[in-house]
């Protein structure tokens, strides 16, 4: 086009082109937000260079584009040719407005503006660049005469200068691309080469793997280069956690100990500085080639084990003979070092035997000796040059037993082993006794090949043995005249001995009881015991005593303490036999047996003063009772009943042990006891009755049931306990007494409340009431009365008192009663136990309270919520009181209700009178207010959505503007970074070792975690940036600014606009779980409706949905369901419950379609508690 050869912007390459046709998001959300400024139906962005125009981005153009870029051309060439710019062939920055082009001189005959929908005005703002170049203009066409405003002017402008930066960051863009690919292409080549070296490396690696050495590559520094699998798998180290450490960090050297102290030793005499380190006497040597080539050393793994490894040692040098890297190929000798020790230490240990060891060789004929020990030499006499190679009948002599030989003999050709006891003869001719004891020694196929016999001198054993038997004899006459019982018994208890005192003491012949097990004469209660000893006695003592009844050859038992000895096997520790020396105690037994009934009775006194100290109701104090009597008296039963005082009947409390005893008849008091349990006459157990009696009342009965007779002392103590139990069940009953009428005032009063709101009716109850309860001389209400400044006055309203007592109702002397008004103000209780001897109060009032007489009293302060001040007072006159705790409490629930009874007077006098005025204004304003109602409402409406639409709106069009320049933007930075980190990772890939100042640089940025944590940073912020376009999209939808009439629209759009809003109120908070939200769309079509008004709808029915779940349990669920709906004659529009289900399809709200026999249903449903009280009441304006 000849009117486009202006001054624009020329690009040889074709940058401009490649824009204008490639798809681009950021320049379709700039058509967008036009169209948002300009209300206009069409928008679009259009590129021009010297000879072309093209479309890039647009909204609301028909199918032939072409006619819109002509008429674009045409008003470009008509606004540099008229007088709108004094160079007519240079570009202007200044908008082209035609508000009417049917009016305009020479574009009114385009055919745009005389087609079917003729345009009527056209705004277009260049597109410019820094330097002044036109790129294009953003065109704006309307179908009415339209003039912008200044401030869409201005928007407009705003967005071509953003048109005109990202053409400039696509230029950028594309100029980095072709450097890249350059750099691609260098890298490409490079690639081929370090890949033919890669596999180079790769084949190494492998055999190095492979092979079972261990080895390991260092340099001349002594770091780790290559560390292989065999040493991974040796010492637990990872190769990539290894390389590039000192060998010593591992705990690994090259050099053995002598090598590493001779050349420390040169090094310091070569040098006068302090003596170096191992590490550098390591890494000197090495640089000088000097390291040993064969050496054992010990390394520790990483998982604490430790290796004997021997090293074998080589250099790998440079082409120009200097040291580049050291191989070290080791092998773990640990194995075979542990077997070389252990067959020195077995040498050692067989050396330094006591035992005599011989071996002797089974492949040679008559098995000559190969080995003997220094033991055997010292036991024999013999040397070892003496012995090797004869046979061991050498030590046989003229008494050495033939039984003896021919056992050794027998194993010998069986190829066994066995143990002798013979008798031999040293070289000088003496006799020793010799435990021999011969084993069989084969090889590792199971061959015999040798006998190793073990000879150990048991002539001191032998001579004790006789020793033992000659003190036996002696042993025997002992036990023939002992008093205490002596057995022998076998492991099991079996008697395998018993002496003569067994006639005195059991009544047995000790003919009798050999062979016959001791545990049948043990009594059953004893026996579990008496084992329990046994056990201890053959697993690890070899003394125990035990005390135990025993049965008589008569029947009868008695105790007897026995101490057993455990004889053992020197050999094994088994026990051979025991010896118990069995004493009669069964005296002894009787008085521990009193001892122990006076020490179990008190501690049943102490448990059942205990029991009653502690408190609670009748049945838990009497079931305390009753346990500590059936644990320390060992009866069989015990119950405890009390007297109903209405029925006169026994009903029973408490009960413990295995014996339950039916209720007695009332006749009990006199013994008649024949309906006792039927338990107690089958079991013939003996039963003590004894009645509980206060001060000649029957509290109740208590009886106890004994398998055995209850001694005198046991009867008296029980005595004293029925006594202390029947003042225990006494003092519990009045003290529930008490508390029963207390409760009863108090409920008094709350009836008062309920029933009277007559303050003077319930403060004269109160004083009553709580003056009979506490049973004191005087109770009175006053009211404090402020009159001035530290000026006080009580006024004494309602009293109670003794007859006794003269009238008080006067008010106090107002000079004396600072004090205590101060109490009042400050709510503070003041309690006067004794008036002589308290410190609670000032002089003046313990003066006044002397004069009337008083000797304690209590005060407690009340207040109501209108601000008044008063006080309960309780007096006693003739003697001091001390006021307990309980007292107390209930003066403060007293005074607690009395404030509540005054509340209630207050407000109700209140109430009264706020209701006869409301009803007469009521009935003067009903009338105005419905006329008013209903047109208020809708203008309130009205300006609210409109105020909440253009705020909406304005902070959605503020938002995205640098929303869409981040967003455009993240695309290119992502793929940058992505380019970045690869070119970085390739560099990293082909130089593994850079430069120690780019290393240190490495670890100061910690470039790992920013590889890693980059793209999750722009991932976040992409992430961000796209949930802001959706909340300004969704802010946008529900302003609906743009859309005064009513359109198609979709309602989908519209809910979910909505519930984007109200996303902060849907999720969890806390320990509070979010709200389910159930979506169950149908396929709509679009509905012509007012939608700003129909998106509010949405809202204040979404917005009580939420709110009648905020106190709800879960799950909490909100259910949106929208369908298309046939309307026939009768039939029911709503398919849920009419209680549960929000209309939105009134008249007005949506159009229906075509056929008006179908409408959309859109149904809102909550799990709340529902609204069927306010259904009805729901659409009036106002109402909540």
């Amino acid at each position: 086009m000849s009117r486009l050869n202006g001054r624009v912007f020329d690009l040889g390459s074709g940058v401009l082109r490649q824009i204008g046709i490639s798809p681009d998001i950021s320049f379709d959300d700039i058509t967008r937000l036009t169209i948002h400024i300009t209300n206009a139906p069409i928008a679009f962005i259009s590129f021009i260079d010297q000879t072309h125009q093209w479309l890039k981005a647009q909204i609301g153009l028909s199918d032939d584009l072409s006619v819109y870029l002509d008429f674009c051309g045409y008003a470009i060439a008509y606004h540099r040719g008229g007088n709108l710019s004094t160079e007519p062939d240079s570009p202007t920055s200044q908008p082209i407005i035609i508000q009417d082009i049917s009016t305009h001189p020479k574009l009114a005959n385009h055919a745009i503006a005389n087609n079917e929908q003729p345009i009527k005005s056209y705004l277009g703002v260049p597109i410019t660049t820094r330097d002044g170049y036109q790129l294009g203009m953003l065109s704006v066409m309307t179908y009415e005469c339209w003039q912008p405003s200044s401030g869409q002017i201005i928007a407009l402008e705003s967005l071509s200068r953003q048109v005109a930066n990202q053409v400039n960051l696509h230029r950028q863009l594309m100029d980095l691309h072709g450097k890249l690919s350059h750099l691609e292409t260098i890298i490409q080549e490079r690639r081929k080469v370090w890949d033919i070296v890669r596999q180079e490396r790769d084949f190494v690696n492998a055999v190095l793997d492979t092979i079972s050495a261990l080895v390991v590559v260092i340099d001349p520094e002594g770091q780790i280069v290559r560390f292989n699998k065999s040493c991974e798998q040796l010492t637990g180290y990872k190769a990539g956690d290894v390389e590039g450490l000192l060998i010593e960090d591992l705990g690994l050297s090259i050099f053995d100990q002598d090598w590493e102290s001779l050349n420390w030793g040169l090094a310091a005499i070569e040098f006068d500085d302090p003596p170096p380190s191992s590490h550098q006497v390591q890494s000197n040597s090495i640089r000088m080639g000097h390291f040993p080539r064969q050496c054992e050393n010990l390394w520790e793994g990483a998982n604490g084990d430790s290796h004997l490894v021997a090293w074998s040692n080589s250099a790998i040098r440079n082409p120009d003979g200097s040291l580049r890297y050291i191989l070290g190929c080791g092998i773990d000798i640990t194995n075979r070092k542990q077997s070389e020790e252990m067959l020195h230490l077995l040498q050692r240990a067989i050396e330094a035997s006591p035992n005599g060891i011989v071996i002797s060789e089974n492949t040679k004929n008559d098995l000559p000796i190969i080995y003997c020990n220094a033991a055997f030499e010292k036991l024999t006499g013999y040397t070892k040059e003496e012995v090797i190679g004869q046979n061991c009948r050498f030590l046989q002599g003229p008494e050495t037993h033939e039984d003896a030989i021919a056992m050794i003999r027998q194993s010998i050709k069986r190829k066994q082993g066995c143990k002798v006891t013979l008798k031999n003869y040293r070289k000088n001719g003496s006799c020793f006794w010799n435990e021999l004891a011969i084993s069989p020694v084969r090889d590792h196929r199971g061959k015999l090949t040798h006998f190793i016999g073990i000879q150990t001198d048991i002539t001191e054993r032998k001579q004790s043995e006789d020793a033992l038997r000659e003190s036996e004899a002696r042993y025997r006459l002992l036990a023939d005249h002992a008093t205490d019982l002596i057995s022998r018994h076998d492991a099991e208890g079996i008697y395998i001995y018993a002496s003569p005192a067994c006639r005195d003491l059991l009544g047995y012949e000790p003919e009798e009881l050999i062979g016959i097990s001791a545990y049948n004469f043990f009594h059953p209660d004893d026996r579990e015991r008496i084992q329990k000893s046994h056990q201890t006695l053959l697993s690890n003592s070899d003394v125990d005593t035990v005390s135990y009844r025993v049965r008589r050859s008569d029947g009868s038992f008695i105790w007897f303490e026995t101490t057993s000895h455990a004889i053992r096997n020197q050999e094994n520790n088994d026990i051979q036999e025991i010896v118990s020396i069995s004493r009669d105690i069964t005296e002894r037994k009787q008085a521990e047996e009193i001892l122990r009934e006076r020490s179990h009775l008190s501690l049943l006194e102490a448990e059942v003063g205990k029991a009653l100290g502690q408190g609670g109701t009748i049945p838990t104090i009497l079931n305390r009772c009753a346990k500590a009597m059936d644990q320390y008296l060992k009866v069989a039963g015990v119950s405890i009943w009390t007297i109903n005082s209405q029925t006169n009947q026994l009903e029973r409390q408490a009960g413990a042990g295995i014996v339950t005893l039916k209720a007695p008849t009332p006749q009990l008091w006199n013994h008649e006891l024949s309906q006792m349990s039927q338990q107690m006459a089958q079991l013939s157990h003996q039963t003590l009755e004894v009645p509980l009696v206060v001060e000649g009342r029957l509290m109740g009965m208590m009886a106890i049931c004994s398998s055995h007779p209850l001694s005198p002392q046991v009867q008296d103590v029980l005595g004293w306990i029925a006594n202390a139990i029947a003042v225990g069940i006494d003092r519990v009953k009045a003290r529930e007494e008490l508390q029963s009428r207390r409760e009863a005032l108090l409920f008094r009063l709350a009836s008062q409340i309920r029933n009277s709101l007559d303050i003077d009716t319930i403060l004269g109850t109160a004083v009553q009431e709580i003056r009979s309860v506490l049973q004191i001389d005087q109770c009175h209400f006053l009211w404090y009365l402020p009159t001035q400044p530290n000026r006080h006055n009580f006024a004494i309203t309602h009293e109670s008192r003794s007859p006794s007592l003269s009238t008080v109702l006067e008010d106090y002397p107002s000079d004396k009663i600072g004090w205590l008004a101060h109490k009042i103000c400050n709510r503070e209780t003041v309690q006067v136990n004794n008036l002589q001897d308290t410190t609670v109060l000032d002089a003046t009032t313990r003066g006044l309270l002397e004069d009337a007489g008083i000797a304690s009293e209590i005060l407690l302060p009340l207040e109501t919520r209108s601000g008044q001040r008063g006080a309960v007072v309780c007096n006693q006159y003739n003697s001091p009181r001390d006021w307990i705790d309980s007292d107390v409490e209930l003066l403060r629930a007293v005074v607690d209700q009395l404030a509540i009874a005054i509340d209630q007077a207050e407000l109700y006098a209140q109430t009264r009178a706020a209701a006869l005025a409301a009803q007469t204004q009521a009935f003067h304003l009903s009338e105005a207010l419905q006329d008013l109602q209903q047109k208020e409402s809708q203008l309130i409406q009205s300006e609210k959505m409109s105020s909440l639409g253009q705020m909406v709106a304005g902070v959605a069009h503020e938002i995205n503007n640098p929303v869409n320049f981040i967003y455009g933007n993240l695309t290119y930075a992502r793929d940058y970074t992505k380019d970045l980190l690869e070119l970085v990772e390739l560099y990293q890939e082909q130089y593994p070792e850079p430069l120690e100042v780019i290393q240190e640089r490495i670890e100061d940025i910690d470039l790992d975690f920013l590889v890693e944590d980059l793209p999750k940073i722009l991932s976040s912020m992409e992430m961000g940036a796209d949930r802001i376009r959706q909340i300004v999209v969704s802010l946008r939808n529900f302003s609906r600014l743009d859309e005064a009439e009513m359109k198609p629209v979709d309602i989908h759009e519209g809910i979910d606009s909505t519930l984007l809003i109200l996303q902060n109120r849907l999720k969890a908070k806390g320990s509070s779980s979010g709200i389910e939200l159930v979506k169950k769309y149908g396929q709509l079509p679009r509905v012509e409706c007012y939608a700003g008004q129909l998106n509010q709808v949405f809202m204040n029915i979404l917005s009580n949905a939420i709110d009648a779940l905020d106190n709800q349990p879960d799950p909490r669920m909100i259910t949106i369901t929208t369908q298309v709906v046939s309307i026939s004659s009768g039939s029911n529009l709503f398919p849920l419950p009419a209680s549960d289900v929000i209309k939105t399809t009134s008249e007005g709200m949506i159009k229906p379609p075509v056929s008006k026999s179908h409408k959309v249903l859109i149904q809102i449903h909550d799990n709340g508690q529902g609204i069927q009280r306010f259904k009805n009441r729901c659409l009036i304006h106002f109402y909540h």
